[in-house]
């Protein structure tokens, strides 16, 4: 589908994006190809959450704790989520790309779509994300991750998007989601990595597809849901009508993230996050959960994602 391609600026920021004539998207190349604003145009409902206030964009540098960064709409995370030691590499928190300067390949945006290839600066791997406009009006994300090492090298990919809750939200899983692993959180009662909760109701009264946490209005929750047979979760709300839906290629990247924050530092937000690995932590994931992917020495994964608005 085409797609008209347009400009803007914000807090200083030079902004590309991807406009149909249902939906927008927006990004930020110098700030990690971060995506600030993913807009239904027919309802006006914005899905990306960021801080309040009129500056909430600034750039990060490697080696920054996530925490101090925009936090804003979708960033990218590999090859691990939470900082940790592997292979003597000391890896840095969410990763490697989001702190860095992204460049569009000219001939991809002339053709509308919106690509950048980079090497990651710890890890011997390139990474390469397009988005697209889709039939339905909606984006595609294709994704290309490519070892240039001379060894095997692990790794975790997810994307990371924050989205803003509205009264009435609720969240749509596959009828085979029965259990969430528990990466961490904080709540009214201890809350362990690892342990295993009922979905969607894992405490009385709880319901997690109600957008609710234990320890409200000041608790969050990160957990895993699968391995799962079909990619795809989506945020309702029956009183706007308001929809949006991710799907996404279950055979390489077989875990949904689901990260809940409904109070925590003041912020009320929820990430949907398909993963090819579990938990947050690389060196964890490879010793203990045994959930991660894997590259030869110059072998190239390819996979995809959409966002339904």
């Amino acid at each position: 589908m085409c797609a008209e391609i347009f400009t803007a600026v914000e807090q200083g920021f030079n902004v590309v994006g991807l406009r149909t004539a249902t939906a927008e998207l927006a990004m930020v190349p110098e700030l990690g190809g971060r995506i600030v604003s993913l807009r239904n145009r027919r309802s006006g409902r914005e899905w990306c959450w960021h801080r309040a206030g009129a500056s909430w964009l600034w750039p990060n540098r490697a080696g920054d704790d996530f925490g101090g960064s925009p936090q804003a709409g979708i960033d990218e995370c590999v090859p691990s989520v939470a900082a940790c030691a592997w292979r003597g590499r000391a890896v840095p928190d969410h990763g490697e790309v989001w702190f860095q300067s992204w460049q569009l390949d000219a001939t991809e945006l002339a053709a509308g779509r919106l690509t950048a290839t980079l090497d990651l600066p710890v890890t011997p791997l390139r990474f390469r994300r397009t988005i697209s406009a889709t039939l339905s009006g909606g984006f595609r994300f294709d994704y290309a991750l490519t070892n240039v090492g001379a060894a095997s090298e692990e790794y975790i990919w997810c994307v990371h998007p924050l989205f803003k809750i509205e009264e009435g939200d609720r969240l749509e899983l596959p009828a085979e989601v029965r259990e969430l692993r528990v990466n961490g959180g904080i709540g009214t009662v201890p809350i362990a990595q690892g342990d295993r909760w009922t979905y969607p109701e894992p405490q009385p009264g709880i319901r997690l597809d109600r957008l609710e946490t234990p320890g409200m209005p000041r608790g969050c929750i990160k957990g895993f849901l699968g391995p799962l047979r079909e990619g795809v979760a989506a945020l309702a709300n029956d009183r706007t009508s308001d929809r949006l839906e991710l799907r996404w290629d279950v055979s390489a990247a077989p875990l949904l993230g689901l990260w809940l924050n409904r109070g925590h530092a003041g912020f009320h937000h929820i990430a949907l996050e398909p993963t090819n690995g579990a938990p947050d932590s690389l060196a964890q994931a490879v010793e203990e959960w045994r959930q991660f992917g894997q590259l030869a020495p110059g072998e190239t994964r390819e996979w995809w994602l959409e966002f339904v608005v």
